[in-house]
């Protein structure tokens, strides 16, 4: 059920000694009564069978019922990479109880970022920003220990915030879209605007010096059906 995406992307700067670093990411678990734990497990399976370098959770972990919040964390504890494991919050994270989720991340030995930057890999930066919808993002702060000249990948949670970080050259991994979840074009088009992603639907887009993908994810919200939109998990090999 869950599609394996897999890419390849050039990283400006990125320093020799990475070149085929592998990146796993997922996003918008929602763990809920519409989003099955078997799914989330399959998904967590999956990210650990690729042998990770590094494991990229870019938000929306539950949808909003706080009792879904420690069992999601029981789902995704498992979750292992060679460089570690790093999260951003999702709008529903905000809504639900987010002091409670980045409890529940931290707890199961997932690192959050937000309006932060951390260097898992020599000359590689990795920088989370808070949701655009209900947290605070600030770029400057984000982006503010990173040496210029530097590799960056930057976790947002909506891609329509790509446009925020224009100006940094950066490869930019979003979810928020769930692809549209139920694809039927005029529908699909006006929900994404609807919940603020503007036309940023699934896949690469340009976005001024940012190289930026949007993962279709892997739960559902509002209804318990995708139309033309499988669950994913992306899997991307760095190259210089």
């Amino acid at each position: 059920m869950i599609e394996r995406t897999e890419h390849q992307v050039v990283i400006p700067n990125l320093p020799e000694t990475l070149r085929g670093l592998k990146v796993v990411q997922l996003t918008d678990l929602h763990r809920s009564r519409l989003t099955p734990d078997n799914l989330i497990k399959h998904a967590v399976a999956m990210a650990n069978a690729e042998n990770p370098d590094l494991i990229l959770l870019t938000g929306d972990f539950v949808t909003e019922d706080t009792a879904d919040i420690v069992p999601c964390g029981h789902l995704i504890a498992p979750l292992r990479a060679r460089l570690g494991v790093y999260a951003v919050l999702g709008n529903h994270d905000y809504t639900s109880d987010a002091p409670a989720v980045v409890r529940m991340l931290k707890h199961s030995g997932i690192t959050v970022l937000m309006n932060e930057s951390i260097e898992p890999g020599k000359g590689l930066w990795l920088t989370g920003l808070e949701d655009d919808r209900h947290g605070h993002p600030n770029s400057v702060k984000a982006f503010a220990g990173i040496p210029g000249n530097s590799a960056v990948i930057a976790m947002i949670h909506n891609p329509a915030y790509s446009e925020k970080i224009a100006a940094y050259p950066c490869f930019a991994l979003s979810g928020h879209t769930h692809g549209g979840q139920v694809r039927v074009p005029i529908l699909t088009s006006r929900e994404l605007r609807r919940i603020g992603a503007k036309h940023y639907r699934a896949g690469w887009y340009d976005v001024g010096k940012v190289k930026l993908y949007v993962n279709r994810g892997i739960g559902k919200v509002g209804v318990p059906i995708r139309f033309r939109c499988r669950p994913e998990i992306a899997v991307f090999t760095l190259m210089t």
